[in-house]
């Protein structure tokens, strides 16, 4: 039996970062063209920020499973 894990999962284009501000696990879970979808997985105190086009912005991680 497969066992699902959870996590946030973020979609990046090409050019697109995200930075974190402690451990987690980051795993590519599908790849398509210039598109790449994670799964962060993170104890909740740990902050996500995407930058894109030169602008970073907090990702709300109280909503991720």
């Amino acid at each position: 039996m497969m066992s699902k894990e959870l996590g946030l999962v973020i979609d990046l284009r090409a050019g697109e970062e995200i930075s974190l501000s402690g451990p987690a696990r980051i795993t590519v879970i599908h790849k398509s063209g210039q598109f790449a979808r994670l799964r962060v997985v993170a104890s909740p105190d740990v902050k996500i920020e995407r930058k894109q086009d030169g602008e970073r912005a907090a990702i709300d991680t109280s909503m991720a499973m």
